[in-house]
């Protein structure tokens, strides 16, 4: 009795283990990719902001002419 207990104990501590060393490994992995998504997006913002008030004040030059 005690060396089944012992052994159900053994394989719940290795296995939450295994599983705790997936859960890091696949937050970090998402981290990177929610890291490169927001950079990415963070630069397709600025680009189109910085076109449009580009426009927006060529426009506004030439009707102020």
């Amino acid at each position: 009795m005690k060396k089944y207990f012992f052994l159900i104990l053994c394989s719940f501590f290795f296995t939450s283990c295994a599983t705790w060393t997936g859960i890091k490994q696949d937050t970090s992995t998402a981290w990177e990719v929610i890291k490169d998504l927001s950079s990415q997006s963070w630069e397709d913002t600025k680009d189109t902001s910085s076109s449009i008030y580009n426009r927006t004040k060529e426009k506004t030059d030439e009707l102020m002419k």
